[in-house]
């Protein structure tokens, strides 16, 4: 049956390109010009969130969030996990608190997309660790201001997706070391929409896009001894909310 439904997969995978691109030509003179001045930064969250409305409207595929609890009062880090190259787009309409993406240098690359990363996102490097430092350093200074930050504690879409790949320490220092909550994030469904646009014949559907927002988890009193406990009690929680047989054991 599978077999049968590859043409679908094909067709439905250069839509989602299609509608990204289009809605991105479009909308870039806009999302350029806001992101000239800081002062200006806020409209272009309120504008990343309307895109992100738009794409889930033309993709079909709603955003259907549970949240498990009130969100805190900002600033507190969001830590997702990463199933699927739509979870960035999605995530603009999930939170109403202005954040920022803590991602991948390598989306500086992308064209237009890269606009975001080059002038309000923080990019990291993953070669490079004194530019990974400073990265951090932006995030703990957005922080301080009062912004929301969001991270993939994986870093990268893991190639079995949904089953999660290890967290990297950063997110947890930073929550630490600023003393803010964290957020977990479980997307459960993206990985099915789309997981792997390159893989043009990997089943790719449209359906809803459900995501749990599970209760934030203090970091107050916390200190680097108790990273490594803080970063597995993030993962078990992200992981309760994916299918029981990509868990690990």
């Amino acid at each position: 049956m599978s077999k049968l439904l590859i043409p679908i997969y094909v067709i439905y995978k250069l839509w989602i390109g299609l509608i990204f691109w289009t809605t991105m030509i479009i909308l870039y003179p806009a999302f350029w010009i806001l992101l000239q001045r800081k002062r200006w930064f806020g409209p272009a969250f309120r504008l990343k969130r309307f895109w992100s409305r738009l794409f889930q409207m033309l993709l079909f595929t709603p955003v259907k969030p549970t949240f498990r609890a009130t969100l805190p009062p900002p600033p507190y880090i969001i830590a997702s996990n990463h199933s699927s190259y739509l979870d960035t787009v999605f995530a603009y309409s999930v939170f109403s608190d202005y954040f920022l993406f803590v991602g991948k240098e390598e989306l500086l690359k992308w064209p237009l997309f890269g606009t975001f990363f080059r002038y309000q996102d923080i990019p990291v490097s993953r070669e490079n660790s004194r530019a990974a430092w400073q990265s951090m350093e932006k995030a703990r200074e957005a922080i301080q201001r009062g912004e929301c930050i969001a991270i993939y504690p994986e870093g990268t879409v893991p190639p079995n997706s949904p089953r999660l790949g290890n967290f990297k320490n950063g997110a947890f220092r930073l929550a630490i070391q600023e003393q803010i909550p964290i957020v977990p994030v479980t997307w459960q469904t993206n990985y099915r929409i789309m997981f792997d646009p390159t893989a043009i014949f990997s089943p790719s559907l449209p359906r809803a896009s459900r995501v749990v927002i599970h209760e934030a988890i203090s970091t107050k009193g916390l200190d680097e001894a108790d990273m490594s406990a803080l970063r597995w009690n993030v993962f078990r929680t992200i992981e309760s909310e994916i299918p029981a047989h990509y868990r690990r054991d």
